[in-house]
């Protein structure tokens, strides 16, 4: 079971902090550009940001590259579609020494073939999905496995989509307890399930967020549960964990068969699957993945996405 790198973690390709432009007295160059890439910024935040590093003359370039990674970041088609003149503009005139960790203009043009993809992929146009993955992994073969993760993703909903949970799947709790998808639904809208293990260090870091996403959602509707896949001990160390980190919803074991494993194809944890009542797969991937707050605004649009 391999443990997943989120496919919006694109926007972490700014690993170097190289734009070194001249600023006012008592500023710090280096700490504005860490705050252009807050990977908690709303985007309020981030235009607040850009607007300050404007009035300390730093130039367009990094700039443009902030808005890009926060774009690539939370998957935002509609920001990536505003942004492409701005990004043919960075493309035309890339400097290396002006980045925030970008290396060549075709990287630039790399990331303008994923955003036209994701444009794509939002008006249904999967012919040009095709070609703008395919454009955009010729351009940066060096990014070629974050690119196909995206393809990944289109094949797996693909499939998702014609795809039935067994609602009445026996189950058993970390307290040693029979029951099913079914009992943990009850009459509510939707079922959110997170696969998770012991020995999945990302599992554990988001069991904080886990654990706000059940409290948040319960008013809307939305049942969470915990499903563990510990290979070895899975009760006592799903009952462990659950104690440890003071849980008071839902938590699972996956039966050893892990006939949900193959069914939605979980290849990599954590991973978060949203079931409607009638079994229907209605999200299928990272729990951080945008995507999984558009699937539950389609239950109730009263919904709001973290930062929205």
């Amino acid at each position: 079971m391999k443990r997943i790198r989120p496919l919006y973690l694109a926007a972490l390709l700014a690993t170097g902090l190289h734009a070194q432009e001249a600023a006012p007295e008592g500023t710090d160059p280096k700490e504005m550009m860490q705050r252009l890439l807050d990977p908690q910024a709303t985007q309020e935040q981030l235009l607040s940001v850009i607007k300050e590093a404007s009035k300390m003359n730093i130039s367009r370039q990094p700039l443009i590259e902030a808005k890009l990674i926060w774009g690539l970041r939370n998957q935002n088609a509609e920001w990536l579609a505003k942004l492409l003149p701005e990004l043919e503009v960075l493309a035309a005139n890339f400097d290396a020494t002006q980045s925030l960790g970008l290396k060549s203009a075709d990287e630039v043009r790399s990331f303008m073939a994923y955003a036209q993809a994701l444009l794509a992929d939002a008006k249904g146009d999967a012919a040009a999905f095709k070609t703008q993955i395919l454009e955009a992994v010729w351009l940066n073969p060096s990014q070629a496995q974050l690119f196909t993760q995206m393809i990944d993703k289109k094949r797996r909903e693909a499939k998702m989509a014609d795809l039935k949970v067994d609602l009445s799947l026996v189950l058993t709790t970390s307290e040693g307890e029979a029951t099913t998808l079914a009992d943990q639904l009850g009459d509510k809208k939707a079922l959110l399930l997170d696969f998770w293990a012991s020995w999945c260090g990302p599992c554990m870091q988001l069991m904080p967020e886990l654990k706000k996403k059940a409290t948040e959602l319960r008013q809307f509707g939305i049942v969470v549960a915990g499903m563990n896949k510990d290979d070895k001990d899975a009760q006592s160390v799903s009952a462990k964990i659950r104690e440890e980190q003071e849980i008071d919803f839902a938590w699972l074991l996956e039966p050893m068969e892990r006939p949900l494993t193959k069914l939605l194809e979980i290849e990599s944890i954590p991973r978060m699957i949203l079931i409607s009542p009638d079994g229907k797969v209605l999200f299928n991937g990272h729990p951080q993945d945008p995507a999984l707050w558009t699937a539950l605004q389609k239950i109730d649009p009263a919904i709001k996405a973290p930062g929205a």
